[in-house]
């Protein structure tokens, strides 16, 4: 079978008639998401961001069948510049690469909607995944090695992807650009959402890369999230498509289908697969931001942080009392706390207060920005975020 070699192969781009359960779960997310930023103080809600970096990281990561510790992408959030510089791994490169375009977008905001489709992001994106990644990370199965960064557009960068033919490398950038310019004139932010959805699909089928698509695609679709206010910093979809991704790997499958007969749109693909994998990926955003939000109801939430003060061996380790449990957890809700006031909420006297405050500190639990800071902050180490938040890194086979 020939190469597909005409950008009209993705015509429509997004379809005007878009069904009514479409319509009506974009419609709901911006108020759920909106609702999940409300329950957090700022100060936690920066940390759980920082957090989440780690987790959007780890999940992408494992649907790729490579696995990174969450604590050692956290101890590389920590390490020195130069350190960092010599962690090739790609999960560490993934979450480096997320924090520096988030950066970027905070200031200097897109000013048109056109500019988070731009061909120049996607093959920015990808320079910044792997532009630091070892050679064995970047050898193909040919023996070459991958340049970061570059778009196929030649005779031997043709891809097979399981059963889906990629098309042809030289209409690559010609595609690219249809995407740019039939989602980037959609100005509705319900459509725009949607668009960012699909346009997941889109780009996977257009295999831009001779390889690292798939980061790429996850990536993009989260900082075009962080674009229209979704604040995915509070909540992974990585996780939502990891969690399902032998669900994942199918509907991008059957969104690549050609049409399925007159009653299947007019374009060259499937309309309705192609609504399948946007209702999915819909489906998954409001899981994950449903997970998070369930998470962090306030009884919940205090009888995981004082179940863990009772059994978590590294706080008993370090001898921290199970009664410090509740005032790390107003420390949590309240996001920044006094750190006289956080000693009498452990219910010691001074000396065994400040003793106590050095072991929360000392376990992570506890963030002092300076050794005499006025203001303590609540930390969220990664063995302690999966005791207050149930199963956020999980490893599946």
């Amino acid at each position: 079978m020939p190469l597909i070699t005409s950008k009209s192969w993705l015509d429509p781009v997004l379809p005007e008639d878009l069904p009514p359960s479409i319509i009506s779960r974009a419609d709901a997310l911006p108020s759920k998401a909106a609702f999940l930023a409300g329950r957090l103080a700022t100060e936690t809600a920066e940390q759980l961001t920082r957090l989440l970096r780690i987790t959007n990281t780890y999940y992408s990561n494992l649907i790729e069948g490579q696995y990174t510790a969450p604590a050692d992408m956290q101890r590389a959030q920590s390490a020195p510049k130069r350190e960092r510089r010599l962690l090739k791994d790609l999960a560490i490169q993934h979450m480096e690469a997320q924090l520096v375009f988030e950066r970027a977008l905070r200031r200097y905001p897109a000013e048109d909607f056109r500019q988070l489709f731009d061909p120049a992001l996607v093959s920015a994106l990808h320079y910044r995944l792997f532009k630091d990644a070892d050679a064995a990370s970047r050898t193909l199965a040919d023996g070459r090695l991958m340049q970061p960064g570059r778009l196929r557009s030649t005779a031997d960068e043709q891809v097979v992807v399981g059963q889906h033919d990629a098309p042809d490398a030289a209409a690559v950038l010609a595609m690219l650009r249809h995407l740019q310019e039939g989602f980037g004139r959609i100005v509705d932010p319900r459509r725009q959402l949607i668009a960012v959805l699909a346009n997941h699909h889109r780009l996977a089928w257009v295999h831009p890369f001779v390889d690292g698509n798939g980061r790429v695609a996850r990536l993009l679709t989260h900082l075009q999230l962080v674009h229209l206010g979704l604040q995915p910093g509070l909540w992974s979809l990585a996780r939502g498509l990891a969690r399902r991704h032998e669900e994942y790997y199918r509907m991008l499958a059957l969104a690549d289908r050609p049409r399925e007969g007159d009653l299947d749109g007019r374009g060259q693909m499937s309309r309705r697969h192609y609504f399948g994998f946007i209702e999915f990926m819909l489906d998954v955003c409001h899981d994950q931001i449903d997970y998070m939000t369930a998470a962090l109801n306030r009884e919940a939430l205090r009888e995981r942080v004082t179940r863990a003060f009772r059994y978590n061996e590294r706080l008993l380790q370090l001898k921290v009392r199970p009664e410090s449990g509740p005032a790390v957890l107003a420390l949590i809700l309240q996001g920044a706390m006094p750190r006289n006031e956080l000693k009498v909420f452990t219910g010691l006297t001074p000396r065994p207060a400040i003793d106590e405050l050095q072991r929360l500190i000392q376990a992570g639990v506890v963030l002092s920005p300076t050794p005499k800071s006025r203001l303590v902050l609540p930390g969220l180490p990664a063995w302690f975020a999966q005791e207050i938040f149930p199963d956020l890194h999980r490893r599946f086979q």
